[in-house]
């Protein structure tokens, strides 16, 4: 008989875990997010009490609570512990479902919080260096490691009574034997809390013994498959086991926490080394609404409105339970400290003059405790203003000192040479700190997106969501969720993912809408975190679009994506099928199904004199961007643009991108940019825009700014005359607001003989963790002088101390 627990709320107020080399949740979480295999040789010393305390306490703290305020569950599979004697009550049970049942009695019945523990010591730690989980076909075996975990539940009116911070709510539990393992997830599914809606991600159990696997396995797809209909890859699989291991019961809370996590955080997990599934059931697989990510992915809100679910399947050898989970209905800030407890971390050294610097290098005490050593630094930073500071980024002792000793030799050439000093780990300094700089903000085209871009900012940067949320009715839509992080049952090889970026490529509407709202979340990352506003601003191509929208000009700048997403002039007339285009030049209309290549891009080297020399009459060649002075951009009729390079004589790489902007032929369709971009504007921002329309200012009037964009999109592009008017205004600080970094590539080149010093930034770089590239950004920044906020780097947590009202400090 199946025992249904569904008509208690259960509230996760708190949560914690300790495990090999991961001292608290937030490295816990941080591990569990990248997806690697936990590895450690070093043993827990604690005892099993001893451990659970030293998880427990902080949850507790956390929450302003007492031991004697809190009943307390253990989970154990083997024998009954004992923790202390100071718990309001203290119980041991064998498995999860029967702790989530006996919590969900209590809590009804007593209106207290219960705390579910677990702890797994073995004597033995075995690692593994593959990720995956055993659905999988190439999977080998799990991790087997110590540590603890505690969960911390309680009713809503509790909520509401203690100011709790409340992570997710547990809607529905179905348990019972493992037998009926059918009925138990159509109970789950059918729940009032659950039924008619998608599961955003689901947590398996995913075990090694071979009949379960199956049965889990199968019963899942039969159920979900039946629940939801025809639909398929719309429920992401996770399982916590690919990164920390078998650990038996301790897995089950795990499961749950992972859970918890991932739901609250906003993202779908990963399975690292995910390949296929088990060939005899890839079939089975192919027709279920399951998918697997091997990066994890960030997850947006419901366009119908609806709060996001996470199931649970938690399966032994006995027993099966299934469990529904919903998210909070907010868009507010959920803070975390996934940047401060990653390995990598930022080393600030500073003083007033050279010989201060180095021999503050020289007596700089590297110890174990690397992230003590870089808050102390962050914190000296902090009270002192240093005329010069060197940053150097590690994530090991070895490291670190390594970069030490390269800057002691690189900071005195620099100072002989007056110039800057890097490594390829990104540690910088620059001996001509100008704290006085002017910053501008440059907006690059939309040609380098490219599938998995931005996968991380959310999570490395909470802060930006609220911002972003707001900036459209879905938001997942327009920053092209679907199409960045492509869902598949099968891992996407190499060829397959150049396909979809050459896919992505190809759609200009697609990477135009996807382009403008990245600049915007970059931009935000920017203003809301690092505190910093540019002076000035450009737009090179189309970022002249995503400036506009991204600095806040647009009243509802979530406007300009739909309507990018619906324009007839980058679906149709510029892109695709190119009618304006084939109308110009009298070509007949593409048929269905049928593909004729008339338009293609080439980036060659030349200076436009050279180029312009060689385009022959009645040739269909147009000069659409100069990037620097001898390296430009040339597209039109392919036979046509081959037969120029031909008689230059030069290098060609073809840039795969079938679009007409930048062109003579473009300006058949100027009028109706002009009405694209004519929005209502915003009250005027601080920014100084230039327009690589006119290459000057841009007034903030509605038409001002549609005309600006129709022009710079006819218009060739010549991005040596806008750098060089950006600098001739003061500015010395470039930082590149989009996908790769070919704008601070081409800005170093045209800049090289200018008076002034001056730094390009670069925030994201394909192939590049996003968080070293942010570090290298920081890096560059607070050396070249500039005040920005980096708390993030070093500060915050997952788990949130709740504040006390005036009533609830009286009653404490």
């Amino acid at each position: 008989m199946v025992l249904q627990v569904i008509d208690t709320k259960l509230a996760v107020i708190g949560f914690n875990a300790i495990f090999n080399g991961l001292n608290n949740i937030d490295e816990v979480e941080a591990s569990l997010y990248r997806g690697l295999p936990l590895s450690s040789t070093e043993r827990l010393s604690d005892s099993e009490t001893e451990l659970i305390e030293k998880c427990v306490i902080p949850v507790l703290q956390a929450n302003n609570l007492r031991a004697q305020q809190v009943a307390l569950l253990v989970v154990n599979d083997a024998v009954k512990t004992n923790i202390s004697d100071g718990y309001l009550s203290q119980q041991s049970v064998s498995h999860l479902g029967e702790a989530l049942h006996c919590a969900e009695l209590m809590i009804k019945s007593e209106n207290i919080a219960v705390l579910i523990v677990s702890a797994s010591l073995p004597t033995q730690i075995n690692n593994v260096s593959h990720a995956t989980i055993s659905f999988d076909e190439s999977f080998r075996d799990y991790a087997r490691l110590q540590g603890a975990a505690c969960l911390l539940l309680t009713s809503e009116s509790f909520v509401t009574q203690h100011n709790s911070v409340r992570y997710a709510t547990i809607n529905h539990i179905s348990r019972g034997e493992q037998s009926e393992i059918d009925d138990i997830i159509d109970s789950a599914l059918n729940a009032p809390a659950s039924v008619g809606r998608a599961i955003n991600a689901l947590e398996v159990s995913a075990c090694v013994n071979a009949p379960l696997n199956l049965l889990e396995q199968q019963a899942l797809m039969k159920s979900y498959g039946r629940i939801n209909g025809q639909k398929t890859l719309t429920t992401a699989i996770s399982c916590q086991k690919s990164v920390l291991g078998d650990n038996g019961v301790l897995s089950q809370l795990m499961s749950l926490i992972h859970s918890v996590i991932s739901l609250q955080q906003r993202y779908r997990p990963a399975i690292k080394d995910w390949s296929a599934p088990q060939s005899g059931l890839l079939t089975q697989w192919l027709g279920s609404p399951f998918y697997l990510f091997n990066e994890a992915a960030p997850v947006f809100p419901c366009a119908s409105g609806q709060v996001r679910l996470n199931g649970l399947s938690l399966l032994s050898e006995h027993h099966y339970s299934h469990v529904i989970l919903s998210a909070n209905a907010d868009i507010s800030v959920h803070q975390n400290g996934f940047s401060n407890h990653l390995k990598q971390s930022l080393f600030i050294v500073g003083a007033d003059n050279e010989q201060g610097l180095l021999t503050n290098l020289k007596q700089l005490h590297v110890a174990a405790d690397l992230k003590a050593l870089a808050l102390t630094l962050y914190e000296e930073y902090q009270q002192h203003h240093f005329v010069y500071n060197v940053i150097l980024i590690a994530d090991s002792v070895d490291e670190l000192n390594k970069e030490i000793e390269l800057s002691l030799k690189g900071i005195q050439l620099a100072f002989l040479k007056q110039s800057d000093w890097k490594t390829p780990k990104g540690s910088f300094f620059t001996c001509q700190p100008d704290k006085s700089a002017k910053s501008a903000f440059l907006y690059p085209g939309i040609g380098a997106t490219y599938v998995g871009l931005g996968r991380d900012l959310f999570h490395l940067f909470p802060e930006i969501y609220p911002a972003v949320i707001a900036l459209a009715d879905n938001i997942g839509a327009s920053l092209k969720d679907e199409l960045l992080n492509p869902r598949s049952v099968v891992a996407l090889d190499f060829k397959t993912l150049k396909n979809l970026d050459l896919q992505l490529r190809n759609s200009l509407a697609n990477i135009a809408e996807c382009g403008v709202g990245y600049a915007c979340v970059f931009t935000k990352i920017f203003e809301l975190v690092f505190n910093i506003k540019a002076d000035f601003a450009s737009g090179y191509s189309m970022g002249e679009i995503s400036m506009f929208a991204a600095l806040g000009c647009w009243q509802t700048p979530g406007l300009m994506s739909a309507r990018l997403a619906n324009s007839d002039t980058f679906n149709h007339q510029l892109s695709s099928e190119l009618r304006a285009i084939r109308t110009l030049w009298n070509l007949p209309d593409i048929k269905d199904g049928e593909f004729e290549q008339i338009w293609e891009t080439y980036s060659i080297k030349g200076t436009l004199s050279e180029v312009e020399k060689e385009i022959q009459r009645g040739e269909r060649v147009y000069v659409t961007i100069i990037n620097t002075p001898d390296s430009l951009v040339i597209a039109g009729f392919p036979a046509d643009c081959l037969a120029v390079i031909k008689r230059l004589g030069v290098r060609v790489m073809p840039l795969n991108m079938a679009n007409a902007i930048h062109s003579a032929p473009a300006y058949q369709e100027y009028d109706n940019m002009l009405v694209l971009y004519n929005m209502p504007v915003t009250a005027r921002i601080p920014t100084k825009m230039i327009s690589s329309s006119c290459y000057l200012p841009i007034p903030q009037h509605q038409k001002a700014i549609a005309m600006s964009i129709a022009k710079c999109l006819c218009e060739p592009v010549d991005f040596p005359r806008l750098v060089n008017t950006l600098a001739d205004k003061g500015c010395q600080i470039f930082i590149e607001m989009g996908a790769g970094r070919s704008l601070c590539s081409w800005t170093d080149k045209i800049l090289k003989t200018h008076d002034e010093n001056h730094i390009t930034v670069a925030v994201n770089a394909k192939g590049t963790d996003n968080q070293l590239t942010y570090a290298r950004a920081v890096a560059k920044l607070i050396s070249f002088g500039v005040d920005i906020n980096i708390e993030r780097f070093f500060k915050g947590s997952i788990l949130q101390q709740v504040v006390l009202t005036p009533v609830l400090q009286q009653t404490k």
